[in-house]
């Protein structure tokens, strides 16, 4: 590194050169730091003095609500601890022994030198089962055989040979009758049930004599009638008997 200066004497050629090289860069670098400071006063915003308007203050009554007295505070709830949850000791096991069973040794049979005779093996027989016992309908019984017609004419003759005494002896003369000596005869007509309760009597063909009608229904209506024979039908019946009456006796 050379030093600019002087050595005594007349100047080097060489330090000439270097001390040109050193002043050029000097004044780049002057020339440099001045248009930077002249670009910068340039940007740097200038202070302008700003009109500062009065703002209009609005005010408006407001109502404040009623302050709310704070609530009591919540005592805390004392800490119950949980239930201490005693756990039982397990159950011990008990496990039993296998019992083996002693099975005696097999005996063997003696030998028997006499011959003994074969004894054929034993079936068992086979049980009889019991029969169900099927139930049996009890049958109804056949209908008995309708009578004919012949059979019940002969039937009604007879139980109307019954009633007719009866109806004779219920029989009272009027007295008209006795003193006139008038006589006549009048046909009834009746109806009875099979346990002969009468149902109800009219007079069918009537005489020319009031009072011979009105003594033969009333004697028709006095009687006490049997009940019907045995093959009679079972119903209701419609009988007719002429009833005869003497004013003289007869």
């Amino acid at each position: 590194m050379s030093v600019l200066g002087w050595s005594g004497g007349a100047p080097r050629a060489g330090g000439d050169d270097e001390g040109s090289r050193v002043f050029g860069y000097a004044l780049a670098a002057a020339f440099v730091l001045e248009v930077g400071l002249v670009a910068l006063a340039a940007l740097w915003p200038q202070s302008v003095p700003r009109t500062v308007r009065p703002s209009s203050i609005a005010v408006q009554m407001v109502t404040l609500p009623r302050p709310v007295p704070p609530r009591p505070k919540p005592r805390p709830r004392p800490v119950v601890p949980p239930p201490v949850a005693h756990k039982m000791p397990p159950k011990p096991i008990v496990t039993k022994a296998p019992v083996h069973e002693v099975v005696p040794p097999p005996v063997k049979p003696k030998l028997i030198r006499k011959t003994l005779p074969v004894v054929p093996p034993h079936r068992p027989q086979p049980v009889a089962r019991p029969h169900k016992a099927v139930p049996v309908k009890p049958r109804k019984p056949a209908p008995a055989p309708s009578p004919s017609p012949q059979l019940i004419a002969s039937l009604m003759s007879r139980y109307v040979g019954l009633v007719r005494p009866m109806i004779q002896g219920h029989l009272r003369v009027p007295a008209m009758l006795k003193a006139m000596g008038l006589s006549g005869h009048s046909t009834i007509e009746f109806r009875l049930s099979p346990g002969g309760r009468l149902l109800w009597a009219k007079v069918l063909v009537p005489s020319r004599i009031r009072a011979v009608n009105g003594a033969a229904l009333a004697a028709v209506e006095r009687g006490h009638y049997p009940p019907f024979l045995k093959r009679m039908p079972k119903r209701d019946t419609t009988f007719e008997i002429t009833v005869h009456i003497s004013g003289d006796g007869s």
